[in-house]
């Protein structure tokens, strides 16, 4: 069994993380950096090995580094495509052949100049999101889709928001959700002529920037949101206005990242700007060969989901992790029982052996 810890220095700071296998051990995810002198899209493999005293540890390997103009403000993968946002308002595509002797990650295409204020200076794409297309979103407030064989979005929802939009997913093959600085989460059809939400929630109380979102992984119509003040917002996109559970934590700090478990979707992680993570425990149930889980999801029990939810501190949990104490977590992601993170201590971190 590995370590509960482990970490590999790289010398930047990692902007995002993103896991690009499912399997039971899951070996493989690319990380993006930030503020750096040469940023960079790079492509990990997770390797057991054995120590002095014959006990296994994970080896953290670079398989591929590519340059990438700008900071890397979001990055995504889906079925051997990746791609990457940028702070100079782009788009990069990479394709991904794990198969291959090098597994090395190759550009494929770049989506200039996307993002754009009205001054005409470029504006940071600030996230992204693939499935069938891409969906990116800016600080111009401004969503696109982009098709990975075309050279020019097919829709674009021109100034959709006066704000900035800081996070984004495809709801359905035809919705998209973003959520701004403003506090509000947003729904848009993307088959409408109107750049106008067909949904608006917002989080009750002082106005608060949402910083990222999440969607469940079976139960699509549950969105979550984490908020600058360490507020975690649960939202049910069939009723309407307001979130159904909203949840204090990170002793109030940013909350940078959020994921649901892919398999044990009870579970859910989160990373803050004081450099904590947790792990938020709704219950002890997983999903089906089909999707379906047993009974009500513990994230719509609004009332009793205070009482309910079990809060885990992974990063003071775990003696090793103290190296992240201080640091900003900007990004996680988790694939099993293995949860990787992005630091500004210029390390990738991973706990190994969830309990989930």
């Amino acid at each position: 069994m590995s370590e509960e810890f482990e970490s590999k220095f790289v010398g930047d700071k990692i902007s995002r993380v993103k896991f690009t296998d499912a399997s039971i051990e899951a070996t493989t995810f690319l990380s993006g950096t930030y503020d750096a002198h040469s940023n960079s899209v790079d492509f990990w493999s997770i390797n057991s090995q054995e120590d002095e005293d014959g006990e296994a540890m994970s080896v953290i390997d670079n398989l591929s580094k590519i340059p990438h103009r700008g900071d890397v403000t979001g990055l995504d993968y889906n079925k051997g495509l990746a791609a990457a946002s940028s702070s100079k308002g782009h788009v990069s595509l990479y394709k991904m052949d794990k198969l291959a002797a090098d597994s090395r990650l190759n550009s494929l295409h770049c989506w200039e100049s996307l993002h754009i204020f009205k001054s005409g200076n470029a504006s940071p794409c600030t996230d992204l999101a693939i499935e069938d297309n891409i969906a990116t979103c800016g600080e111009d407030g401004t969503i696109h889709i982009l098709d990975t064989t075309k050279p020019a979005p097919i829709r674009s929802l021109v100034d959709c928001d006066s704000t900035s939009l800081t996070s984004i997913l495809w709801v359905t093959q035809q919705c998209v959700a973003v959520v701004n600085t403003c506090g509000q989460l947003k729904v848009f059809d993307i088959r409408q002529n109107e750049a106008r939400p067909i949904q608006t929630f917002v989080l009750s109380g002082e106005i608060n920037a949402l910083n990222c979102l999440e969607k469940h992984p079976s139960q699509h119509h549950l969105v979550a949101t984490g908020s600058y003040n360490g507020m975690l917002g649960i939202y049910d996109l069939r009723q309407d206005k307001v979130p159904v559970t909203v949840l204090e934590g990170h002793q109030g700090s940013s909350i940078t990242d959020i994921k649901f478990h892919p398999r044990s979707p009870d579970s859910l992680f989160s990373s803050a700007a004081d450099g904590s993570v947790w792990q938020w425990n709704g219950g002890r149930r997983s999903m089906r060969p089909g999707g379906d889980i047993d009974g009500p999801s513990a994230w719509f029990l609004a009332d009793a989901a205070k009482h309910r939810i079990e809060v885990i501190e992974l990063s003071s949990a775990t003696p090793q992790a103290s190296i992240m104490s201080n640091f900003e977590v900007n990004s996680l992601d988790v694939s099993n029982n293995t949860l990787v993170c992005g630091t500004d201590n210029g390390a990738i971190c991973i706990f190994n052996n969830l309990i989930v």
